[in-house]
């Protein structure tokens, strides 16, 4: 039997409008309302093993707390506006629930696939933490980086960041390696 999709509250469930509008006890409710439904997505993401992404960015926007504020009574008027822009880019997100997260590894598995990709949704989850990292993008583009995984070509990625380090000095020259080494093995 399929899993069901469990039905899940929409930012508009929880939106006021314009926060600069609203006034400090219709802000209150809102943020309260959201936060608690905010707060058990980043919960349901902690359990499931999803912390990258935009459980990530909720952290970071959260600055120094581990969860978003649903006791508003003592925040002033612009600390209310600031959590419920907060609440807002985290809420609207489809990454936000385990759900959303799944369909969007599952349709850039679809996508990768579709692009030539052969190994397993492992492989290519393995694939993209690994060579999305700051030492490669700092000599490829994201295009640059897709492209080899998606066409096997991970092991020239490996061998130009083996010789160029992350410098993005070498930039350029790393990227014609690259082509260089694609091109010739076209030719085999």
């Amino acid at each position: 039997m399929p899993r069901q999709k469990l039905a899940v509250k929409a930012w508009a469930d929880y939106d006021i409008g314009d926060p600069s509008q609203a006034d400090q006890q219709e802000l209150s409710v809102a943020v309260r309302r959201a936060a608690k439904a905010a707060n058990q997505r980043l919960l349901r993401l902690e359990r499931a093993g999803h912390t990258k992404g935009i459980y990530e960015n909720a952290m970071y926007d959260l600055v120094n707390r581990r969860r978003f504020q649903e006791r508003t009574g003592k925040l002033s008027l612009n600390a209310l506006r600031h959590e419920y822009k907060v609440l807002r880019s985290f809420l609207s997100a489809k990454t936000s629930t385990v759900q959303g997260r799944q369909d969007t590894i599952d349709k850039r598995y679809k996508t990768a696939q579709d692009h030539g990709f052969s190994g397993s949704l492992e492989d290519f989850e393995f694939a993209v933490t690994k060579y999305f990292a700051d030492n490669v993008e700092s000599l490829f583009s994201s295009d640059i980086i897709y492209q080899a995984i998606t066409s096997g070509k991970t092991d020239i990625i490996d061998a130009a960041v083996d010789q160029f380090g992350a410098d993005e000095s070498k930039r350029g020259s790393a990227l014609l390696y690259y082509l260089k080494r694609k091109e010739s093995r076209k030719r085999e």
